[in-house]
């Protein structure tokens, strides 16, 4: 069993990342209320895999079909029954392999490989809103209107079972090797490349990472989480990942961090805490995508 845990971090700028719902005439953003009772922005795990497939799909890699009960295999009674939306439950396509899948009315359940609590922000969410106005060209009867945006750092975590990409033991199948690291490649190619978000028309923003942290562990848990953290300076909080690291050290088979020069201040802090630990490697984030895409899923 192996399990590759992947945090990041990155900057959005004047975003309205994920909109949540319209209260009077403000559109909000999705928003959590941490234990200190500030208010953090996030983009749902569903909103980031919508994004992904997106991306697949300007790329042209092919998709599960959306369907409902009459589109699927059913009795008459059941084809008479309110719509239920499913795919097609098949893990030869990427989505359904990855993301999982379920269908009640052919009793079939994929638990999805790939999980991810989406992006959250690592600073409270400061009340700006963009103030919009749609003119009345005869008249002046004109409509206001309001959006929440943010300009923030989020943090990104998936946890991927290795073991698990291309194989379904519900339905005992299996796709060939190749498929499998395909699968896992354009995955890797979705998290460094996808920019979806809410209103991006005139809130234009990106979601990709500039510093990411890869852990792969012998067991299936987590190591990094919500550990990463970097301050107002854009200095990396060292000390939690070093303490967190030597605390699974035997869970551990590597850990690899990689970054962008321009977006961390104590690069050589980070370097100098880890010089002596063999498991951890520090790269480039282009290397570090490099190793990412060459993995082992056996």
């Amino acid at each position: 069993m192996k399990l590759l845990e992947l945090a990041y971090l990155t900057r959005i700028e004047n975003a309205n990342i994920n909109s949540n719902s319209t209260e009077g005439n403000i559109a909000t953003l999705k928003k959590t209320e941490d234990f200190d009772g500030k208010q953090r922005v996030y983009v749902s795990g569903v909103s980031l895999k919508y994004a992904f497939k997106e991306y697949w799909k300007s790329k042209g890699v092919p998709i599960s079909d959306v369907l409902s009960k009459k589109d699927a295999k059913a009795t008459e009674k059941e084809k008479e029954e309110a719509s239920q939306v499913s795919s097609s439950c098949d893990i030869s396509f990427i989505d359904d392999d990855l993301f999982g899948y379920m269908n009640t009315n052919l009793k079939k359940t994929r638990v999805a490989p790939v999980k991810t609590n989406g992006l959250i922000s690592l600073y409270e969410y400061k009340g700006d809103i963009n103030r919009g106005v749609r003119y009345d060209p005869k008249g002046t009867n004109h409509s206001l209107y309001d959006i929440e945006v943010s300009s923030n750092l989020m943090r990104g975590n998936f946890a991927i079972e290795l073991d698990r990409i291309g194989v379904d033991e519900s339905d005992d199948k299996e796709i060939d090797d190749k498929y499998k690291k395909k699968h896992f490649r354009e995955l890797i190619e979705a998290v460094f490349n996808s920019w979806g978000g809410g209103k991006q028309t005139n809130f234009l923003t990106k979601t990709s990472p500039e510093f990411m942290i890869a852990v792969i562990r012998r067991d299936k848990a987590l190591t990094i989480f919500d550990r990463l953290w970097m301050d107002e300076n854009k200095n990396i909080d060292v000390s939690r990942l070093k303490q967190v690291i030597e605390l699974y050290d035997e869970q551990l088979e590597t850990v690899i961090i990689g970054y962008l020069d321009y977006f961390i201040s104590n690069a050589s802090e980070l370097e100098k805490a880890f010089e002596s630990n063999k498991k951890v490697e520090i790269l480039s984030l282009k290397d570090l995508k490099t190793k990412l895409e060459q993995l082992d899923l056996s």
